[in-house]
């Protein structure tokens, strides 16, 4: 096999094995946002009313961690953080949030690949 040819093949396995690398839905995203209950402690919405234990996840995307005004319990971890939330962070935290972020309040993993890409779908469709 030629040297191209390998580095092609591997180039197209390492694009197929990437979070994200297919597309993603956010319809599903959104049935995973249901399964895991995220809306008990996370609102997708700006409106007033509704949980109060995790920030409203409108507009997370694009959005520097731990910077909703109207949410005043951060974590020091996650103020400390400091990234601001794309697709791969959010992976990232999202496949394991006391292991990426320990000492933040967030516990619950999506462990699922797949479903995680989906939901982050989802979370971009959230616009604030």
């Amino acid at each position: 096999m030629s040297v191209t040819r390998s580095v092609g093949l591997l180039a197209v396995t390492a694009l197929l094995a990437a979070p994200g690398a297919f597309a993603a839905d956010a319809a599903a995203g959104k049935a995973v946002f249901e399964k895991y209950a995220c809306g008990t402690c996370h609102s997708t919405t700006t409106e007033p009313g509704g949980p109060v234990t995790g920030p409203t996840l409108a507009g997370v995307v694009g959005r520097k961690a731990a910077t909703v005004k109207e949410f005043p319990m951060y974590t020091e971890a996650l103020k400390k953080h400091g990234v601001t939330w794309d697709a791969k962070n959010l992976d990232e935290f999202l496949a394991n949030p006391m292991a990426k972020v320990p000492g933040t309040m967030m516990v619950m993993p999506v462990p699922d690949a797949t479903e995680r890409a989906n939901v982050i779908a989802y979370l971009e469709t959230l616009k604030k």
